[in-house]
């Protein structure tokens, strides 16, 4: 005797790839990998004309409250401190190989239409992250040049960041303190990161401000993105209509006395990985960017775009290629805080 529940429909298979009965297959791919480029996407565009890319910067003699003499002659002094000076960078060049059977791009696929396609779209997204990480991250040639770019080493040129840029004392905040809390990427195991607190956040303004720039744009990580929307600050208020009923706890706009700072969340950027406040937090890799829009941009030898190679085989091939390269007009309108802690 047959038991119940075994004729009719399961008869024909229920499992997947089996039977008669078609799959229950969702025709949509999630793909929840982080490609947001904040700093990419909101950068000036500009054109660079070769792979060693340079520009000029400038300052002012000091100031003077001295008069002149009256019916004095002209008196001419060396140009030693104020004449121009030149910052150079290297493109790098980006780029993402595709390959795709014909097979693949002919079968009727779940969620996409045509393989190569969707090859392509991740393709320009990895790009643009990665042009995004080497903003912030990681050792480059921003004044040496491409050394080590060509010959038996084979090796790609890698453009300076800001992090080669922003490293003087000019652009690196040095809150005095016997911890030696704000010390260089990669401090030795002695030193102890330290907790950003809002003085240390105005004093990277008020340090930027006396050089002459004006950040606008404060990038952070996650977990520094947090200290600041702790932040206990003085005679301001949050005024939400209770018909709202929300509970705001995050900063997005920070009032300052040097203008309104825009907080900018950047997973990208470098962050330590401490999470206590004593001399144990050893790790002073987490930062904190304050940057001035204008004078901060990407210069681009090849703008982005994609090369379709064309058959190989049964297959089609193509690539995603950019060669761009970090153009920083004036240093010292920058800030960045190097040794943060993460604790929260």
């Amino acid at each position: 005797m047959v038991a119940p529940g075994d004729i009719g429909a399961y008869g024909y298979g229920i499992t997947a790839g089996t039977g008669a009965n078609r799959e229950d297959l969702l025709d949509l791919i999630s793909n929840i990998s982080p490609y947001d480029t904040p700093f990419v996407t909101s950068a000036p565009k500009v054109k660079a004309n070769g792979v060693l890319h340079q520009w000029l910067v400038d300052t002012l003699a000091a100031t003077s409250t001295a008069g002149a003499i009256e019916g004095d002659n002209f008196t001419y002094t060396a140009y030693t401190t104020t004449r121009p000076s030149r910052l150079t960078n290297v493109s790098q060049i980006f780029r993402k190989d595709i390959a795709v059977s014909e097979t693949q791009r002919a079968v009727n696929a779940a969620g996409f239409k045509d393989a190569y396609q969707l090859e392509l779209m991740k393709g320009m997204r990895e790009i643009a992250r990665n042009i995004e990480v080497r903003v912030f991250n990681g050792n480059g040639n921003a004044t040496a040049g491409p050394t080590t770019s060509t010959g038996a080493t084979e090796t790609g040129r890698l453009m300076g960041n800001l992090q080669n840029f922003l490293t003087a004392s000019a652009n690196v905040g040095t809150y005095p303190t016997t911890t030696a809390a704000y010390t260089l990427l990669f401090a030795s195991a002695s030193s102890s990161a330290a907790v950003l607190s809002t003085t240390m956040f105005n004093d990277a303004l008020e340090q930027a401000f006396d050089n002459g720039g004006n950040p606008e744009q404060c990038f952070a990580s996650p977990k520094l993105k947090r200290q600041i929307s702790a932040f206990t600050v003085t005679a301001q208020n949050r005024n939400i209509a209770a018909i709202e009923k929300k509970v705001v706890a995050a900063m997005d706009l920070y009032f300052s006395d040097f203008g309104l700072i825009e907080i900018v969340l950047d997973r990208w950027i470098p962050e330590a990985t401490n999470t206590v406040t004593s001399t144990a937090a050893s790790d002073c890799r987490g930062q904190l960017f304050f940057l001035e829009r204008a004078k901060n941009r990407l210069a681009w030898l090849r703008p982005m775009q994609h090369t379709l190679v064309g058959k190989l085989g049964d297959s089609v091939a193509g690539s995603v290629l950019g060669e761009v390269t970090l153009e920083v007009l004036a240093p010292t309108a920058n800030v960045r805080l190097a040794g943060v802690n993460n604790r929260v």
